[in-house]
């Protein structure tokens, strides 16, 4: 129970920091909208092969999925290299506060970005590209949530191999870009083309089927449970692993 305060206590602070930075916080809540008006608007209102959707309503999904991974892995991951580096993570070690408390704190504030994204990305979805509501609003909900523990794992995952603050925008960015063309975040791609096989391997692509599959119109619940499973396998590694391997403190140079 004391950690689940504590964690509450450190949601706020979360939010606190966060929004002192306006300027960031903008650009993560628009960039996502910028990029859904230039691509979306030139994609054509034909129907995707396989789906009830079309493909600018394909596409405000995608740019959801752009804004998730954004604000778990790349914000998440880049902050804690940056705080890592500048001795607040070994100030934080140094007191009572423990590591669960901390990182509940973290993925809470998380959760609440993301929510605010996913409101801000669907509504210009449905007004600009006549995105329904979801079908499936349950099976949406939980792989958006399942999106965000998964990403968020992976962006304190990915601290342990970020050598210093400096390399963080490079290493983090350098991973997440390339993987997210190749899962169809830019564009839909054919689910029997090699880029799509490869991209099987990677989350991102589970999150993109999952939503897609969540806003379908049709029979059914909406859950892409094979999506899902394998979102919660690699969010299950990423823990594990920035559990065994998460520095509170910069490498010695």
């Amino acid at each position: 129970m004391n950690d689940l305060l504590i964690a509450k206590d450190q949601v706020r602070y979360e939010q606190k920091v966060y929004w002192r930075n306006p300027m960031a916080a903008l650009f993560t809540f628009m960039f996502p909208v910028i990029f859904l008006l230039v691509i979306g608007t030139g994609a054509g209102s034909g129907k995707i092969h396989d789906s009830t959707l079309r493909y600018d309503q394909y596409l405000v999904l995608a740019m959801l999925v752009f804004g998730m991974v954004s604000a778990c892995y790349v914000n998440l991951g880049i902050t804690l290299c940056i705080r890592r580096d500048s001795g607040v993570l070994k100030r934080i070690r140094g007191t009572p506060m423990s590591m669960i408390s901390y990182v509940a704190g973290i993925v809470g504030s998380v959760v609440i970005n993301v929510a605010l994204i996913t409101i801000l990305v669907v509504s210009v979805g449905m007004v600009g590209f006549n995105l329904h509501f979801p079908y499936h609003s349950a099976a949406a909900a939980a792989t958006i949530l399942v999106g965000v523990l998964t990403f968020s794992a992976l962006g304190l995952a990915v601290t342990a191999v970020v050598p210093n603050a400096e390399a963080a925008p490079a290493v983090i960015n350098g991973t997440a870009l390339p993987i997210a063309f190749i899962s169809g975040v830019f564009y839909p791609i054919n689910n029997t083309s090699i880029l799509a096989k490869i991209a099987d391997y990677f989350p991102v692509r589970h999150l993109v089927k999952g939503l897609v599959g969540a806003f379908e119109t049709g029979p059914g619940s909406g859950f892409q449970g094979g999506d899902i499973l394998i979102m919660v396998l690699w969010a299950a590694a990423a823990f594990l692993f920035a559990i065994s391997r998460f520095r509170w403190e910069p490498r010695h140079r």
